[in-house]
């Protein structure tokens, strides 16, 4: 599974007890990129008639069990 930008930037204070402004940045745009392809899901879902449900989607994307 995929890691969310939160889960990433929790990550990097864990291992470096610190979080830099450069980190931030990086996080702010895995975040952008992570709703970009939510977008996309959801449109191409759509136009195949299938109800997007974005609970289904970030599960099946960035949870694990």
């Amino acid at each position: 599974m995929k890691q969310t930008a939160v889960e990433w930037l929790v990550e990097q204070y864990i291992e470096k007890l610190t979080i830099t402004p450069r980190m931030v940045e990086q996080a702010k745009q895995m975040e952008k990129e992570q709703m970009i392809q939510i977008y996309k899901a959801a449109f191409t879902d759509g136009f195949n008639g299938e109800l997007f449900e974005f609970e289904q989607y970030y599960n099946e994307t960035f949870k694990s069990e």
